[in-house]
């Protein structure tokens, strides 16, 4: 199943959910706050960069404020 990321209308909150497919229009409440007014939104990925290291680096805003110096340190 993918993981969708939802935005809170209420709160401007942020959340992952994993969900299956056929159930990913169907917007959750929000894990912040509880409203009801969350929107399935585009979410970052991750990709290679062009070094040929091997290092995975973050791609898009989904990892934005880490601080790791790879994405093997990731903690989320």
């Amino acid at each position: 199943m993918p993981i969708y990321e939802y935005e809170c209308g209420s709160c401007n909150g942020r959340f992952d959910v994993l969900v299956s497919r056929s159930k990913a229009d169907k917007a959750p409440k929000c894990e912040l706050c509880g409203a009801k007014n969350t929107k399935r939104v585009m979410s970052g990925f991750f990709g290679r960069a062009g070094s040929g290291d091997g290092e995975s680096t973050s791609v898009g805003s989904a990892c934005a404020g880490c601080t790791a110096s790879s994405c093997s340190g990731c903690t989320r």
